[in-house]
């Protein structure tokens, strides 16, 4: 029970920090020295992006709550008895799925957010409408061609 709520007070503390601490905190003059400390370790581990830090966070949570299912740490006996009988071996088996699909689900964001690279009110435009404007259609191709420049800049200044 000791892993299970050092585990949820870890998750919680990331998700925190994903959903709202890391924006908030950016706001805040004296934790300069605290991002100046971290950005190393944030650009390995997630590059910088919150969506990501989320993905990978479900993930890990996923992967430990397998491996603890799997070790036999967690017991969901206490809600059997709410379950009926004929069905109890299929809530155990959809349980014992249930980290697994966490981690999957994780995988899943990290994967979108990396596809994903247009901002969302570009992306959020109905295709018939950029299709119909010529103005709307040169906003997009713009967005796509500065993505394009600045990633192979970011990939130039690294390779040197």
């Amino acid at each position: 029970m000791t892993i299970l709520i050092v585990l949820a007070v870890i998750t919680g503390l990331l998700l925190w920090y994903a959903i709202h601490g890391r924006e908030w905190l950016k706001t805040k003059p004296w934790a300069n020295s605290f991002f100046t400390a971290i950005e190393p370790a944030e650009i390995a581990l997630f590059k910088k992006s919150e969506t990501i830090l989320f993905a990978r966070t479900a993930t890990a949570l996923g992967a430990i709550l397998t491996m603890l299912t799997q070790l036999g740490e967690i017991n969901i006996a206490p809600i059997l008895p709410f379950v009926p009988p004929k069905y109890a071996t299929l809530v155990q088996e959809l349980y014992s799925c249930l980290p697994l699909i966490i981690s999957f689900f994780g995988m899943i964001v990290e994967w979108l957010r990396n596809r994903t690279t247009k901002p969302i009110e570009l992306v959020a435009v109905p295709d018939k409408v950029v299709a119909d404007s010529p103005k709307l259609t040169e906003a997009v191709a713009m967005a796509d061609a500065t993505k394009v420049e600045a990633v192979q800049a970011v990939a130039d200044a690294k390779a040197a």
